[in-house]
């Protein structure tokens, strides 16, 4: 980014990004999609989360604890640390990304207002890992936060084991809420889709609404998320220590690590490295 201009340059944008045909767009929102309507068509909601939950009971409940960290939607926003002052345009596409996001998970839930695995099954019936929540199963908030940061990641143009890994973790974040039991199948997979969705249109907006690119927002992105993420480990890390057991070092070290990278480009941004 060079400070000394406003915006970030316009043909900067369309370079940056898969086209509109590339099956990193489409590919996820279609899967989902077309595995929701074949899942809710056979009705095997419940039995499929009785298989997955009680195959992911295998491994070891820190692992699926961890994963699920990782969609937190408070804890997510630490990711966005790095690129402060080195890419305007992921900060921006970020921050619209998650906006729709939020909408898109409470406008949902509101909507459909649907119960968790908890409140619908047997207690003893499935393996249960943090507390026993009950209500506004759909979508998974979780599952939603991390693949809106997948589809980001995937809508760049850079190198395609990236994106293969970023899409791997999304879904093993997904897949640790089932594990967790506390979302059904169609909860992930109406998250995984929306989420896309979400980065999708975040892309488009962030391309044709080139507000978030002036570098006085950059700045004042800058001055508010890093406060921010600090405020987001610590509070979960205070509050919601009963959900998350045992990931305080994962929290730290994360939040340590994007801090330390965030570094040279907010030096950069404030004029105080040339």
């Amino acid at each position: 980014m060079n400070i000394k201009t406003d915006t970030l340059n316009s043909s900067c944008l369309s370079d940056t990004v898969v086209g509109a045909s590339s099956p990193w767009r489409w590919g996820v929102p279609l899967f989902s999609a077309l595995a929701l309507a074949i899942l809710l068509a056979l009705g095997d909601n419940v039995p499929l989360f009785y298989f997955l939950n009680r195959i992911m009971a295998q491994a070891n409940d820190r692992l699926w604890t961890h994963l699920s960290l990782l969609g937190d939607g408070q804890f997510v926003i630490i990711f966005v640390l790095p690129f402060l002052g080195r890419r305007p345009d992921v900060v921006w596409q970020y921050t619209l990304a998650f906006l729709l996001g939020g909408i898109f998970v409470h406008g949902m839930k509101e909507a459909f207002s649907t119960l968790r695995p908890p409140a619908s099954l047997l207690e003893g019936s499935f393996h249960l890992i943090g507390p026993a929540l009950q209500n506004n199963a759909f979508p998974s908030g979780h599952t939603t936060a991390i693949f809106v940061l997948a589809g980001l990641v995937c809508l760049q143009r850079i190198n395609v084991w990236f994106k293969f890994g970023a899409l791997l973790l999304a879904i093993l974040v997904g897949l640790s809420r089932i594990a967790n039991g506390v979302h059904w199948p169609v909860d992930v997979l109406g998250a995984a889709g929306g989420g896309w969705l979400m980065a999708i249109g975040a892309v488009w907006l962030a391309h044709n609404w080139r507000a978030g690119l002036n570098v006085w927002v950059q700045r004042a992105f800058a001055l508010l998320v890093t406060p921010l993420a600090v405020w987001a480990v610590w509070s979960l890390w205070q509050h919601l220590d009963d959900v998350y057991p045992g990931t305080g070092w994962m929290k730290v070290l994360l939040l340590a690590s994007c801090l330390a990278l965030s570094i040279p480009g907010q030096l950069r941004l404030f004029n105080l490295r040339r």
